[in-house]
């Protein structure tokens, strides 16, 4: 049955689909299929998606796992050194330099307490 065209019946459709289909197990040429459709997605869309995502707040618990998740990783030289290249010669905001100042303000008050 082909999809409505309808945008409200259609997001309808597409989520009692992806329901029914969550957590089953895929066949591996279901996932070779899946992962050559992610491969070939253009840059156009790609953006969009993460636009449509930009804004929408995290649980706790999911920002909990993300963060146990990236635990004990280690970056390579190579990686490091991109990443240093990439912020050399960039400049933080004035609020950003204000908020950074009170939090080393706010830390040397806290050491000195112990």
């Amino acid at each position: 049955m082909p999809a409505p065209k309808d945008p409200i019946k259609r997001a309808e459709w597409i989520k009692k689909f992806s329901d029914k289909l969550r957590g089953k197990p895929k066949s591996e040429e279901h996932r070779r299929k899946m992962s050559e459709a992610h491969k070939n997605m253009s840059t156009e869309t790609r953006r969009k998606i993460s636009e449509a995502h930009l804004g929408i707040p995290l649980s706790e618990e999911h920002r909990r796992r993300v963060s146990e998740g990236q635990l004990g990783k280690t970056l390579s030289e190579e990686h490091r050194r991109k990443i240093s290249e990439t912020q050399t010669g960039k400049r933080h905001a004035e609020e950003s330099r204000r908020k950074m100042s009170e939090s080393q303000k706010q830390r040397q008050i806290n050491e000195k307490k112990k």
